[in-house]
């Protein structure tokens, strides 16, 4: 199977747009696009200055990356001291004041485009700073507070959907007097660039050559990587499964001898206590910042068969897994280069971490034995200086690319428990043995928790194709009924019976495959809500909270289903457990809950947590409507009427009549004042 490295790098990011652009496009249209113009042109060119590059300007938004924070920071104090000027020339409901944020993270670059958390948090940043003023991330403030003479006011920690810290967020002001240089090219008379970097290449030869000379001299014996490994995994390795003795650890053998592991009744889990049982990295170290989401290095899998013909299988295995965790989209995983330069270095956990920027590092080996291999794998939380989990697996050597599947999936699923969703990801990976059916499953999920249009349509090909690879893959086919309904629910389908019909063939297999498919029991409970069979729905979700009381998202789906149902109390402690259980959930949590405040009337708490479910996916559409009704109904109706545009931006042909067919409250109350507010906001 082939697949495309998606390239990543660390940039900083400005995210800018215009305060009360609505207000300003309402009053005067051709006027507000002359100075929206007009002032783009100034920061361009004040971006160009700066060394910045303009991604996109869509609208009144504005999206640059530059190669330097400071450079960033710089820039947009520039920009607003011009953009201030220039505004005193209009009259005062005419001018025009950005609001910007600066952030510096990873980001996905695809061609031009950047994406990613280090965009998103830009973003957010920018939405709380006030109309003509900056605010930075955290992450920006550590790289600039002593390189800019400014004044900085910290305005706390801040929430963002999909990250697992809040953010913190402070307030930039230029001091009185103090001017903001803006850059020059500098040439000085000697060597050319080119030189400089030829003789620095020379001269960092060089001094590689003395430096290992000398170290090669002088430096004491230190064990390889392999060595420790090798003790680190003894552990491991001579753990048994209750009632079992203990078994002296097993040591690397030739390949040419018959040795033969004992094959245990079932894979041994160790987990070590949380007491730190070595170095602790430091955050503070790093080279790199901390991504804003779980990130994890994979070290290259020693070969402990002391066969060097061994080494195909230990790096493939190490390539498998790094390959399946690079599709995860809410794992940041450092690339196969770059682990790959510890392979046969003696390296401790604490400085990979802190060389990487990474919390987690999953390291293992590989040791054959005749017809037999024994992997060995552990997770390590380097910032708590403690392992996670530790496995050990036992196969016999038939076939090497089916093994190494096997095993990568087992892997991965651990990784997911550990990381991502909980024991939720077991129950998911249920049903089937295919690796590969099991990635496109997991790409599917993706893809559906975006809740647009193109991502539906291509989240539906993937659990075709998964359903191809394995036809009796319960999981999948029920995923595909839920996409069906989403289809419904958004208004997607041109044939809304059609595809309801295709939405509950797929659960019912799914079903009958196997009974206790816990998204076949949820998506069930769906099809009975769109047809407004309340109690059905709410019996389908308190079956599946009782199969799997730990699936958070049971428990979010049975709170919907009561939502609807005019019980809009007992859903919100459905949704907090959930949430407590998956701290970093999709943004479709948010939704039901920020909907659930709005049902009661508790405006504020629902735009709050609304405004998380369109931070983790901004092309939400029913995130949107909701957020856009709850400003509604709180008398804030500049910002309803920003939110109904943004409805209107994502689906041009919207409309209430339209949208009031996807609904099923059964209180009719709560319709009308859904339609009222949505009315209030601009929205016909």
């Amino acid at each position: 199977m082939t697949t495309q490295e998606v390239k990543r790098k660390l940039t900083a990011i400005l995210s800018a747009d215009v305060k009360g652009y609505s207000r300003l496009m309402g009053e005067d249209e051709v006027g507000t696009i002359r100075t929206l113009s007009t002032y783009h042109k100034i920061m361009t060119t004040l971006i160009q200055q700066y060394r910045g590059r303009v991604v996109d300007a869509p609208g009144d938004n504005v999206l640059v990356e530059f190669g330097s924070v400071v450079d960033a920071v710089r820039c947009a104090i520039q920009i607003q001291k011009e953009l201030k000027a220039k505004n005193t020339e209009l009259p005062e409901n005419q001018r025009m004041e950005f609001r910007m944020g600066v952030n510096i993270g990873d980001v996905i670059e695809e061609g031009k485009k950047i994406y990613g958390d280090g965009v998103n948090i830009a973003a957010r940043v920018e939405s709380l700073a006030e109309g003509g003023g900056i605010c930075i991330s955290g992450t920006a403030f550590d790289q600039v507070k002593n390189k800019l003479d400014l004044e900085y006011e910290f305005l706390g920690e801040k929430e963002v959907k999909n990250i697992a810290e809040p953010v913190r967020v402070y307030r930039v002001r230029l001091k009185p007097g103090v001017e903001i240089s803006v850059p020059k090219e500098e040439r000085k008379p000697g060597l050319n660039r080119w030189q400089w970097s030829v003789m620095a290449v020379v001269l960092l030869i060089i001094t590689g050559l003395v430096t290992l000379a000398i170290w090669k001299s002088y430096a004491p014996s230190v064990p390889s990587r392999e060595d420790v490994l090798k003790e680190k995994i003894a552990a491991v390795s001579s753990e048994k499964p209750e009632g079992q003795p203990p078994t002296s650890t097993p040591k690397a053998v030739p390949s040419e001898e018959k040795k033969v592991f004992p094959l245990p009744a079932k894979p041994t889990t160790t987990v070590t206590p949380a007491k730190p049982a070595m170095e602790v990295a430091s955050v503070k170290k790093m080279v790199y910042p901390l991504p804003d989401k779980p990130s994890i290095a994979v070290l290259p899998f020693v070969n402990m068969s002391d066969d060097p013909q061994q080494e195909y299988f230990s790096d493939g295995l190490t390539e498998d897994i790094i390959t399946a965790l690079s599709k995860v989209q809410r794992l940041f995983v450092i690339a196969r280069n770059s682990t790959f330069t510890y392979k046969r270095k003696p390296v401790k956990v604490q400085q990979v971490a802190e060389e990487l920027g990474v919390q987690y590092v999953l390291e293992g080996s590989v040791q054959r034995a005749g017809e037999r291999v024994r992997i060995t794998a552990q997770l390590i939380d380097a910032l708590k200086g403690h392992h996670l989990w530790a496995e050990r697996y036992d196969r016999d050597l038939k076939d090497l690319f089916v093994l190494q599947n096997e095993i990568t999936m087992k892997i991965l699923m651990a990784l997911h428990v550990k990381l991502v969703e909980g024991e939720q990801a077991l129950v998911r990976a249920r049903g089937t043995n295919n690796f590969e059916a099991y990635e496109k499953f997991l790409q599917a999920t993706e893809q559906h928790y975006l809740f647009t249009k193109e991502a539906g349509v291509r989240a539906r090909q993937l659990c075709e194709e998964a359903i191809t690879l394995d036809p009796r893959y319960s999981t999948a086919y029920a995923l595909l009924s839920v996409v069906y309904l989403a289809e419904v629910r958004y208004r997607w389908t041109k044939s809304p019976s059609e595809t309801m019909r295709q939405a509950l063939e797929m659960a019912q297999k799914a079903l009958a495959l196997d009974p206790t498919t816990l998204i076949a029991q949820m998506a069930m409970g769906q099809i009975h809500m769109v047809k407004r069979e309340y109690e059905e729905a709410i019996a389908w979700g308190e079956r599946a909270v009782s199969t799997y009381p730990n699936a958070d998202n049971a428990h979010v789906f049975l709170a919907w289903f009561l939502m609807a149902a005019g019980r809009p109390e007992e859903s919100i402690p459905l949704v907090k457990q959930a949430i407590r259980r998956n701290p970093i959930p999709p943004g479709w949590y948010f939704v039901v809950l920020g909907h659930t405040y709005w049902m009661i009337s508790r405006f504020d708490e629902a735009i709050v947590e609304l405004k998380k479910a369109v931070a983790y996916s901004p092309d939400d559409l029913l995130a949107h409507v909701a957020l856009a009704a709850a400003y509604a109904e709180a008398g804030r109706l500049e910002e309803a009427r920003i939110e109904a545009a943004e409805v209107m931006r994502i689906q041009p042909t919207f409309s209430i009549e339209n949208y009031a067919k996807g609904r099923s409250y059964k209180n009719q109350a709560h319709f009308d004042r859904l339609i009222e507010a949505l009315r209030k906001a601009g929205l016909k």
